[in-house]
């Protein structure tokens, strides 16, 4: 992982950390969703005196610039792991869990169609493959059939030096 990556996964922890009210929480879990023309952003924490029920909340991140908001963040997060390996393409699903005490975890989804709650057009997948192009052997078969129907070719790896 680049310096780049895990400063801007600080970055996203930190604006996670400060948009809830810092006795009332003990996870806060951010999912996001995306594609090049589409981003969804859903941010939970589950609070601390209800018995661990889940609430919603906004990233108070309006006052920045957009490209350091939380949405755009993610956006940069895709696009510099898809650098770091291109074969593979870029994930679709990432969530990131923020504990307490400030440490936080990642898992991010490369495989499974996002369950986007507003669901884009097939050809909103297809600009998505030109932006991140994959090899054939990292493509799920829902991908493959849109990269058929739009006549796509994937990504050939060059060969190492």
């Amino acid at each position: 992982m680049t310096d780049d990556i895990q400063n801007l996964l600080t970055h996203i922890g930190n604006l996670a950390f400060n948009s809830v009210p810092p006795e009332q929480w003990e996870v806060i879990t951010l999912k996001t969703k995306a594609i090049t023309s589409y981003v969804e952003l859903n941010a939970s924490y589950v609070h601390a005196e209800k018995q661990f029920v889940p609430a919603t909340f906004f990233m108070n991140d309006r006052h920045l610039d957009y490209d350091d908001r939380t949405a755009h963040s993610f956006e940069k997060l895709r696009q510099l792991m898809y650098d770091e390996a291109p074969f593979r393409g870029a994930w679709y699903t990432a969530v990131m869990t923020v504990t307490h005490d400030g440490k936080f975890d990642t898992a991010f989804e490369y495989e499974e169609k996002p369950a986007f709650d507003h669901k884009p057009a097939p050809e909103a997948y297809a600009l998505d493959f030109q932006h991140f192009p994959r090899n054939e052997e990292s493509t799920p078969d829902w991908l493959k059939e849109i990269i058929q129907q739009h006549g796509l070719t994937y990504h050939e790896p060059e060969p190492l030096a």
